[in-house]
């Protein structure tokens, strides 16, 4: 792993422990799973594909926008195309909850509908759906912008994931910088 990637993987595990809780360890492990450099992604998702828990399209998905947005340094639109393509392989329907956050965050005609359906669902797609649109939408540019409307989120597991992303586009040390803006 590269120095940047090293810096973007410290940022994705800091920015996830801001908000982790108890309860919270799948997604806790999906994040680490993410973070192996040294794997192919279609392992990952298979591995993902394999646990014993209900969401497992749902973790495999997270786990290969992280492993994209840390090996590759790219955008989470980027990435989640990219992880898109993995699942695709597999015939997998949870590219619809990629293309819903997509659509979302560069549709404005649709994006109301979209985002009220993410937010009062309780099904982890969704709650993913939403850490991804809010990672993609347009907002300030900077990592602590983030971090506030992830603040406002009602649920763990959509700012726990949001965060990771957040993290891990922008490294550890502007993760560090936000955290002691407090």
């Amino acid at each position: 792993m590269d120095k940047l990637a090293l810096e973007r993987a410290r940022g994705c595990m800091t920015a996830a422990g801001l908000f982790f809780q108890k309860g919270a360890e799948d997604i806790s492990q999906t994040i680490e799973l993410g973070l192996r450099m040294d794997v192919d992604p279609a392992e990952i998702y298979e591995t993902c594909m394999n646990r014993n828990t209900a969401d497992k399209s749902v973790l495999a998905m997270a786990s290969l926008i992280i492993f994209f947005l840390v090996r590759d340094g790219v955008r989470v639109k980027k990435a989640c195309m990219s992880a898109w393509q993995v699942a695709d392989k597999f015939n997998d329907p949870i590219i619809q909850s990629i293309s819903n956050a997509l659509m979302a965050a560069e549709n404005p005609k649709r994006r109301g509908k979209l985002v009220a359906g993410f937010l009062t669902s309780q099904d982890l797609k969704d709650k993913l759906s939403l850490a991804i649109y809010l990672n993609v939408a347009n907002m300030e540019d900077s990592f602590y912008a983030h971090i506030q409307e992830l603040k406002k989120q009602p649920d763990n597991e959509t700012r726990i994931m949001g965060a990771a992303f957040a993290g891990a586009i922008y490294g550890l040390k502007e993760v560090t910088a936000a955290s002691k803006q407090k």
